[in-house]
């Protein structure tokens, strides 16, 4: 069987298990199981496939009709030019994401000596990015979850950056020291009663990773509400948050004496509130 004929198949298997995007997910796929990019799967459409890993592409396309999300299958996720390795125990970094860190990074100087705080590591894939683009700063990465810490290491080992970047189990600044120029979170921040609304594939990811309580802020209101404490003058605190919450979240702000701002993802959603001190 060649490529163009094993991914029209699979693409097919996978619309009808109604996936996530499933061409998509086919090509990257197959791209996995024979070890190159998913632009090589795309230019050798007549690329016959071995019995031994259409075997292979088979088991795992079953996993992903199932449900699971690609990154579980393949253990990781590109993310800001990095392959970030993932597990069931941390959530999957998205562009949205990605976004965060860019817009972040357009705030401060490459070569500066900065301290930089991501709460809700999960995967570490936000601290890890920032400390390859800024050579000089020293990143502590926290997170409530020691599972989600393990995966955090790995990543931190894998892209060479553990002697700028620490880690700390905490709930939210229980265990933090010190202060920031930076402090970053993408925080849970789903409606409890959204969640069985959410896609398959998410299901699957941490529930503590997800679950922002009630009106989705019982992560982001503690968090905001201390986050002075620990901010340099001048410093920004940066966060994620759901369609909807940006704009009530930057009033709240602005009422105990911040200055916030609401800035749009890649997809134009208002998803990013900045704020500074005044």
């Amino acid at each position: 069987m060649t490529i163009a004929q094993l991914l029209q198949t699979a693409t097919a298997t996978l619309a009808s298990a109604g996936s996530d995007e499933p061409q998509a997910n086919a090509q990257w796929l197959l791209a996995f199981v024979l070890g190159v990019t998913r632009t090589w799967v795309l230019a050798n459409a007549d690329f016959e496939i071995s019995a031994k890993d259409h075997a292979l592409f088979e088991k795992l396309l079953a996993r992903k009709a199932a449900g699971e999300p690609l990154s579980h299958i393949v253990g990781f996720q590109p993310f800001c030019g990095l392959d970030i390795l993932v597990t069931p125990d941390v959530l999957t970094p998205r562009p949205e994401t990605e976004d965060l860190v860019e817009q972040v990074s357009a705030h401060f100087e490459r070569k500066k000596p900065y301290a930089f705080l991501d709460m809700c590591t999960g995967s570490g894939c936000i601290a890890v990015a920032l400390a390859k683009k800024f050579p000089n700063a020293r990143v502590l990465a926290v997170d409530i979850s020691q599972a989600a810490l393990q995966v955090a290491q790995q990543n931190i080992r894998k892209h060479k950056v553990e002697d700028r970047v620490q880690l700390l189990q905490s709930n939210l600044w229980e265990e933090v020291m010190g202060t920031f120029d930076l402090i970053v979170a993408n925080p849970p921040y789903i409606p409890t009663e959204n969640l069985q609304n959410l896609t398959r594939e998410v299901r699957h990811e941490p529930r503590l990773a997800l679950d922002g309580g009630a009106d989705g802020y019982d992560v982001t209101r503690p968090l905001c509400q201390a986050a002075d404490g620990f901010l340099n003058p001048g410093g920004l605190l940066a966060l994620e948050l759901d369609d909807g919450q940006a704009w009530p979240l930057a009033r709240g702000l602005a009422e105990i004496g911040w200055q916030a701002t609401v800035k749009k993802d890649i997809f134009n959603v208002e998803r990013f509130v900045f704020a500074t001190r005044n």
